[in-house]
């Protein structure tokens, strides 16, 4: 947050075309979701926001250019979006050449829907100094009075003068020295903290808007600063957090599930009872905000009941921290033992995910034995982890959001020892993804914990050595939508064809004359026999022909096509057309996963 801040500083509101412009902002919390919160937008009734949620802002919308006063303008709010009738409208009167915001506020409960109109300021601050209005948009009462509010440092002072602001009101704005501030909302008379900002640098030159938001019901008290560029953030609040542990059995100590059930004490008090192989508690409070547990004692006993426990360790447990306590070994090949691991469960970068990959599959006696590389199934190394013995880790990884076909496989890579079936990551997922088993008790394979506390097991491939029906239908490159392949597999035959539906790599130059489509749109086929799972093929390009006529389509060769299937999920094209001198290769995955159960279905029975 403090770099944000620091770099909205440098955003002059000179570089911002002189019109009438409109930031829209929605701080309406009227639902217990963000997904319940969404609106769409008319002006003069013309939508020009769809699907808006709640914190989230449209950015300055130019309704008039320069010189030009909008005058009447009618704003309509509609929740859910489509919705017959409007759920907040207002007409405001805008100006020529001015700047606005227009905050949707209230919950509908405790303050009634609305919109709130304030104009933004268009010069820059003071040298040295920052720009900022207060705005209390939090509608946590249903007595207007009892919303009054104060802003105060840290040490208690009132900020200017910021002592009994009510909801719906605003500071207006004034200018503060450019610095580091430790703000909080309070109750007027400063007893109680509502709302405590974490520090935050402002540079010179920031112009900001700071709103009080959430009603504390649906949605929680927060802050949210609008930027005189337009941009927006949610500002980060101090919390003070319970120290937290999720216990994951995952020894697989007994051939039958049932056999491996325990229970967990902690300092001498069952927590935990009936926990069998592959399971997890999720988060336990251990201790409330700010207190460190220190030292701990964990005792896993087997079966429930049992007089001496199986796994006894003693943890140092720190303040307002996450930990993942796993229960590992067979008893056989690794002992039983307790790993305990600290959690990082901070925001990934935007377009990220953090994930970390730990060893807990106990499957040689000797920990040499038990090393595995990380791989993508085209053979790559994943993030350096060539040798990872039982019990290590990778620490946290942070990968681009994207689709990953990964494996587990000897650290030369010639044999697969688990293959993870594809698997997408979201932005912001935060994964601990285990191996596990120990091929005698327990089958190898994958279990995943996550930032929430959920945990699953994750499907591996099954063998795949041959085409089948199943893989038949759409596929594509989610990089690339609108664009994509169609195939049939012929299994009797051994044989498949292919469609590829792409385009030239240049618009049309505006000459062609196309009544149906683009003219840069390209087909291209490609059939023949296959071997295994790959196929490699003659690309025949298809042209000449006319919409719903009987002209001959001239097909001509145009390159070679291979395409290679990992399993019923993804696969890989690897093409060359050969008078464009085009080459490359695309990796699909389905378009549809209905087929993929049927896929592996046909795998299992051959």
């Amino acid at each position: 947050m403090k770099k944000f801040i620091g770099m909205a500083g440098l955003l002059s509101l000179n570089s911002l075309a002189i019109a009438t412009q409109v930031n829209v902002n929605h701080l309406a919390p009227f639902a217990d979701s963000l997904e319940g919160t969404a609106v769409s937008i008319n002006v003069n009734d013309a939508e020009v926001l769809n699907g808006v949620t709640y914190l989230q802002s449209s950015g300055y919308l130019e309704l008039a250019a320069a010189g030009v006063a909008p005058g009447e303008t009618k704003l309509d709010v509609f929740a859910p979006p489509g919705a017959s009738m409007p759920a907040i409208s207002a007409t405001v009167d805008l100006a020529a050449d001015t700047f606005y915001s227009v905050t949707a506020i209230g919950d509908g409960m405790n303050q009634p829907l609305s919109l709130l109109a304030l104009e933004d300021s268009q010069s820059m601050p003071s040298d040295g100094n920052v720009m900022i209005r207060v705005i209390h948009a939090a509608p946590f009462a249903s007595d207007i009075n009892a919303t009054a509010a104060s802003v105060r440092l840290d040490d208690g002072t009132v900020v200017n003068g910021l002592d009994n602001v009510l909801f719906g009101q605003d500071s207006g704005f004034f200018e503060i020295p450019a610095g580091n501030y430790d703000l909080n909302v309070s109750t007027a008379d400063g007893s109680t903290r509502l709302i405590d900002i974490a520090p935050l640098d402002l540079a010179a030159g920031t112009v900001v808007n700071v709103f009080a938001t959430g009603d504390g019901v649906n949605q929680p008290v927060g802050a949210y600063a609008v930027f005189g560029d337009g941009s927006a953030a949610s500002l980060a609040l101090e919390t003070s957090a319970p120290t937290r542990v999720n216990v994951a059995h995952l020894a697989p100590f007994a051939m039958k599930k049932v056999d491996t059930a325990v229970s967990v004490e902690v300092n001498g008090s069952e927590v935990l009872s009936g926990v069998e192989y592959l399971q997890s508690s999720g988060y336990l409070t251990l201790a409330e905000n700010g207190m460190a547990p220190g030292s701990t004692m964990l005792e896993v006993f087997a079966p429930p009941g049992s007089e001496s426990p199986a796994i006894m360790a003693t943890v140092d447990l720190a303040a307002e921290t996450d930990y993942t306590v796993v229960a590992i070994g067979d008893g056989d090949n690794q002992p039983l033992s307790l790993l305990p691991l600290v959690d990082d469960n901070t925001m990934p970068s935007p377009g990220f995910a953090k994930v970390r990959i730990v060893h807990s599959a106990p499957f040689a006696m000797n920990s040499a034995d038990t090393a595995v590389s990380i791989r993508t199934d085209g053979g790559d190394v994943v993030a350096g982890l060539s040798s990872v013995e039982f019990g290590q880790n990778s620490g946290y990884l942070e990968l681009p959001v994207g689709l990953y076909d990964l494996n587990v496989s000897t650290p030369d890579g010639e044999t697969r020892l688990i293959d993870l079936a594809p698997v997408f990551l979201n932005d912001g997922d935060i994964i601990t993804v285990f191996a596990v088993g120990d091929i005698v008790n327990q089958d190898l394979g994958f279990y995943a914990t996550y930032g929430n506390g959920v945990s699953t097991q994750l499907p591996t491939e099954p063998d795949f050595n041959t085409l089948n029906p199943g893989l038949n239908g759409a596929w594509y490159n989610y990089e690339t939508p609108g664009q994509g392949f169609f195939i049939e597999v012929f299994p009797e035959l051994e044989y498949i064809f292919v469609a590829w539906f792409t385009y030239d790599t240049t618009f049309a130059d505006g000459n062609e004359m196309a009544v149906v489509g683009s003219p840069n749109h390209r087909w291209y086929t490609a059939e023949g026999t296959y071997e295994g799972t790959e196929a490699s093929l003659t690309l025949v390009l298809s042209e000449g022909g006319i919409f719903n006529q009987a002209d001959v389509v001239e097909n001509s060769d145009a390159g070679t096509l291979n395409i290679s299937f990992d399993g019923c999920r993804t696969a890989m094209v690897d093409y060359e057309i050969t008078d464009s001198g085009l080459t490359g290769n695309i990796p699909l995955i389905r378009l549809s996963g209905s087929t993929v159960e049927f896929c592996e279905s046909l795998i299992e029975h051959n």
